[in-house]
């Protein structure tokens, strides 16, 4: 079967799909292609009511179906209703496909988003990769970042304004880097002036982001790979 919906060519103002699947339509798949020049393909599932998850392959005969021939380039299964998202760095230009499964028989409508970013650019779609809550004292986090994985989001929220330090500690001598950003209108898109504050200090350096934040709004913090295919980190936020 071709794909279902023909998304184009991707640029770095994300597209978006709002669908269902079900039983009458357990799966949806989309074509999609990158420009001449080489990027990151970023890819966001959000608003889901059950298990859905979503995969990309590397559309090698350009026919807009997945068949044996393709490669799958990344995949995003989280369990229950946790937003989905794939970053995976340094695509050639061509002919892609996402598709979006129902996990078992769950039925769940979804907003699917799909963007393209340069090379050293972090990801501009936004989940909650990492739901950590109200942040009321000192939190640590560790995870890991590489060419198919190549940011990671950790939501929070202000319960009383004040200021807080969010600290990387990049473990090895390699380059991830940080940035806080505040979605102002709730879309889940890094728009122009949500980004508070970017720390990139260089390879092997802790990125140390200081600031003072509101009571109530929603917060992001971004880990993103500038360098280094294989990147161990350690994520302090801490309330100051």
């Amino acid at each position: 079967m071709a794909a279902e919906f023909s998304l184009g060519t991707l640029s770095n103002t994300p597209t978006l799909v709002s669908n269902f699947v079900g039983n009458l339509d357990p799966q949806d798949t989309f074509s999609f292609s990158l420009p001449s020049s080489d990027g990151n393909i970023n890819v966001a599932l959000t608003g889901l009511s059950a298990n859905v998850d979503v995969t990309v392959f590397k559309d090698l005969n350009s026919n807009g179906i997945v068949d044996a021939v393709d490669t799958q380039l990344g995949t995003s299964s989280r369990s229950g209703t946790s937003d989905e998202a794939i970053n995976i760095a340094n695509q050639a230009a061509g002919a892609y496909v996402a598709q979006v499964n129902r996990f078992s028989s769950n039925n769940s409508g979804y907003n699917l988003k799909l963007s393209t970013t340069g090379l050293t650019l972090p990801s501009n779609l936004l989940t909650s990769d990492i739901p950590v809550g109200p942040l009321t004292s000192s939190r640590s986090f560790k995870d890991s970042l590489s060419n198919n994985d190549t940011s990671d989001i950790y939501n929070f929220v202000v319960n009383t304004a004040g200021s807080f330090r969010f600290t990387l500690d990049p473990v090895e001598s390699v380059d991830p880097d940080l940035r806080l950003i505040q979605d102002i209108n709730s879309n889940l898109v890094v728009d122009p002036g949500e980004v508070i504050a970017i720390s990139s200090v260089g390879s092997g350096s802790n990125d140390v982001i200081t600031n003072f934040l509101n009571r109530g709004d929603n917060y992001f913090v971004q880990v993103y790979q500038f360098s280094g295919d294989l990147i161990n980190y350690s994520l302090t936020a801490t309330p100051v």
